[in-house]
């Protein structure tokens, strides 16, 4: 059996690993599909998002990652999967992943939507929450898997012109790796 899981994973979080992980357990083969979203602007280009993705899932034998432009249920088709796999945080993704599940249905008759409640650790955890805090020069290696954080921290560094300094950028890397880290028992000495 295979499940599709589409989304735009802008960036991928821990909450779409958790649901991964756990469709890997329920499914033959799960798809991670990049979904092309023109009318959105996205933080990271497709090709970054899929490489994120992999990186992220490379334990997991049983994911295949791609992405596609259009219905999903017409990618469905094309790669016979008979279930849309999506993860519920509240009560509001209900009402909005209940509707899409019904309208898939009348345009594939025979596709399925599996709906995974989110862990309660990611139950406030989106892209845009990841987004906001590192926007605003705040840590998300608690949010995100190291490679991806790493490359949210360089993006909004270039974005916000730090990365014309390279030493500034180093810096601001360095403190937001030392901010996520836990304390040791001798503090360092703050700079002179």
């Amino acid at each position: 059996m295979i499940a599709i899981y589409p989304g735009s994973f802008d960036p991928i979080t821990f909450g779409h690993a958790d649901i991964i992980e756990r469709g890997c357990k329920l499914f033959d083969r799960v798809i991670v599909t990049v979904v092309r979203n023109p009318s959105k602007t996205p933080l990271f280009t497709v090709e970054q998002r899929i490489e994120q993705i992999r990186c992220s899932t490379q334990h997991l034998p049983n994911v295949e990652v791609d992405s596609f432009e259009g219905l999903t249920v017409n990618y469905a088709k094309i790669r016979q999967a008979k279930v849309l796999l999506r993860g519920l945080r509240v009560l509001t993704d209900f009402e909005m992943e209940l509707q899409m599940a019904h309208t898939n249905k009348t345009l594939l008759g025979e596709i399925e939507t599996v709906f995974l409640a989110t862990s309660n650790e990611y139950s406030f955890l989106s892209s845009s929450v990841v987004k906001e805090i590192a926007k605003f020069g705040g840590s998300v290696d608690h949010l995100v898997p190291k490679h991806v954080a790493l490359d949210i921290y360089k993006c909004y560094a270039s974005r916000n012109q730090i990365a014309s300094n390279p030493t500034l950028t180093a810096s601001a890397l360095r403190m937001n790796h030392l901010r996520t880290q836990p304390p040791s028992e001798n503090p360092p000495t703050p700079p002179e």
